[in-house]
């Protein structure tokens, strides 16, 4: 059995590898039941990031004026880089 040890908790893998992520930890993250997450292997460390979706980015969309307006798709191109 492996422990793993994310921010500053500790997370036992259980059968078939499954995690439950520490409650503060979701919190902080803003993850909830049901939400995706993306999973990235860096050399020894896992990192865990709450994946976007096109519902995540409602209220993004602010009035502008006409010389700043931007199409939707160039608004989620920007919050997607922003990650």
């Amino acid at each position: 059995m492996h422990i793993i040890k994310l921010m500053d908790e500790v997370a036992k893998v259980m059968a078939r590898g499954l995690i439950t992520l520490p409650s503060n930890v979701r919190k902080k993250i803003g993850i909830q039941e049901g939400d995706l997450v993306r999973i990235e292997v860096k050399g020894e460390e896992i990192v865990i990031k709450k994946e976007k979706r096109i519902y995540d980015l409602q209220g993004v969309v602010r009035e502008t004026s006409q010389k700043e307006q931007k199409s939707f798709g160039e608004i989620l191109a920007q919050e997607l880089k922003k990650g």
